[in-house]
């Protein structure tokens, strides 16, 4: 097996200053704030240990101890897809089967554009709660079969894709190391549209989910336009427990309060308000969680607004604070109650995802044929247009239309303001 560290994959190598962590890809240095023998341990809470409040923090020990996995996890795709297994960082999780949080990430990371070993799973890892789980961490890789196009033409996390892929890894690992019991899972903006999809689909072998900074996209015929939701969707999804978090004025990636007000209508609601740790120690954040909470089998959800925009850290001054990215605060302090509230959570033995279930295969040629033929179509249109635009001699008009491999786009959402994309 070769590791994270040495695979190349993602290029590693140690920190030019305090040569214990891991150095920011095309960097060499692992954070902006680094000074030589400035490293307490490996959990990061500490500021006192000299490096910046975003600094991913992971140590060479840590990633020589992980693996990519690489699975073909839809046969239509042109490449394996591949995921980042971190394995338990305590002694006694490694000799007992342990919980599993799969984690998904940005659209910052869609392709590598982003470094994916920075502000994304780096930021769970540093939860000193979490030491005793595994994590599971696909790429967003658009070749593999782990992303597929919205209804708008834009990359999304496939529920079906992930789900194969996630499942392939947990029968690597086998019963002796995965408490299926206990399968989360989490991610942020573009992730947390994933995890809300992949609750629709399979949230009945979830044992908790926590999709942070991001809303769901309603797929396929899964809650129609004026129309009611799908029965069977509806019941995977309300027996989920959920603990969903936002920054009140965020509308980068959605905005999820009014679909949870819907779909908890006349349920028993209660406040709680409180005052946390921002991003530097002596900055905080007030947070509003409202809870609704279903007879069983039904699951109690829990929406947590932050008061935006953040104001917590030095870096956003100058950008009036932050309006998206609460996971940065979420998942590595442990006062923001994550690790607390998904170990409250387990499935029955009975009802939970069993390793000789039958194995998913995901094979989307069809979706991808008939994705290809609209977008051809809708090429067609646009270059008609364009020639019909210049035979009236509207060049005004010509010239504000958009870029010919953009109209197919722009005259699909021509009727609906695009909102602002996903990171």
């Amino acid at each position: 097996m070769v590791s994270a560290w040495d695979s190349g994959l993602d290029a590693s190598q140690a920190c030019s200053n305090c040569t214990r962590y891991r150095a920011r890809r095309d960097e060499k240095t692992c954070c902006d704030r680094c000074t030589e023998n400035h490293c307490t341990d490996d959990n990061g809470t500490d500021e006192s240990d000299g490096h910046a409040p975003d600094c991913a923090r992971l140590t060479q020990e840590l990633l020589q101890r992980s693996r990519w996995e690489r699975f073909r996890c839809d046969l239509a795709a042109e490449e394996d897809a591949v995921c980042l297994v971190v394995p338990p960082r305590e002694e006694e999780a490694r000799r007992l089967p342990a919980p599993v949080i799969l984690f998904l990430t940005g659209n910052g990371h869609i392709d590598d554009r982003q470094d994916f070993l920075w502000g994304g799973i780096d930021t769970l890892l540093r939860n000193p709660e979490l030491r005793h789980c595994f994590f599971v961490a696909p790429k967003p890789l658009t070749k593999t079969g782990t992303l597929r196009r919205n209804d708008r033409s834009r990359w999304v996390w496939s529920e079906d894709g992930v789900w194969a892929l996630f499942t392939e890894v947990l029968r690597r690992l086998g019963p002796d190391q995965v408490d299926p019991t206990r399968l989360y899972a989490t991610g942020l903006s573009l992730g947390a549209a994933g995890v809300w999809h992949l609750a629709l689909r399979y949230g009945n072998y979830l044992a908790a989910a926590v999709p942070i900074s991001g809303q769901c996209e309603w797929p396929g015929e899964s809650w129609p336009s004026r129309k009611d939701a799908d029965p069977s969707m509806l019941r995977r999804l309300t027996e989920l427990p959920l603990r969903v978090y936002h920054v009140d004025i965020d509308r980068y990636g959605g905005n999820p309060a009014e679909d949870m007000e819907w779909l908890c209508w006349q349920l028993p609601e209660c406040k709680e308000e409180a005052t946390l740790r921002g991003m530097e120690v002596d900055r905080k954040v007030e947070l509003e969680t409202r809870s609704w909470h279903r007879e069983p089998p039904g699951a109690s959800w829990h929406l947590c607004m932050a008061k935006g925009p953040l104001k917590d850290w030095a870096w956003y001054d100058d950008w009036g604070g932050d309006k998206h990215c609460l996971w940065q605060r979420v998942y590595p302090w442990p006062e923001w109650g994550l690790a607390e509230w998904l170990f409250q959570h387990s499935r029955s033995p009975d009802c939970c995802w069993r390793f000789d279930s039958e194995v998913l295969v995901v094979d989307s040629t069809e979706e991808r044929k008939q994705e290809e033929a609209w977008l051809a179509a809708h090429r067609e249109e646009a270059a008609k247009e364009e020639v019909d635009s210049t035979q009236d001699d509207r060049y005004q008009e010509c010239a504000k239309r958009p870029k010919l491999e953009d109209f197919s786009e722009a005259t699909r959402n021509s009727a609906k303001a695009l909102p602002d994309e996903k990171i």
